[in-house]
């Protein structure tokens, strides 16, 4: 199912996250800092507006311990090709088995 969010509200779901995350790990964001490498400014401004540069946010994902779910999720989707799909819909069933000889 489809989720559609504008840019503003996928930031401030991110900030949701990072800082619902950190807070029920009982995680300090001085804790945080040393941890991921950033500094607390910037996870102070991701856990308010959830704007940072990618290098921060997969920093503090990674610390958190949150950084597979992330990468899993941007995965592309196996798709199939239209002609795939033209094929298995013009596939005939068997009607009879072949005779062996």
């Amino acid at each position: 199912m489809f989720t559609f969010q504008t840019p503003h509200e996928a930031l401030l779901t991110i900030a949701s996250f990072v800082k619902t995350t950190r807070l029920n790990n009982n995680i300090t964001m001085e804790e945080l800092a040393k941890h991921s490498g950033v500094g607390i400014a910037t996870i102070a401004r991701i856990e308010k507006k959830g704007v940072c540069s990618t290098d921060s946010l997969t920093k503090i994902l990674a610390a958190l311990g949150k950084v597979d779910a992330f990468i899993s999720a941007l995965k592309p989707e196996e798709m199939t090709s239209i002609s795939e799909l033209k094929a298995m819909s013009n596939r005939n069933p068997k009607k009879r088995a072949r005779k062996s000889g």
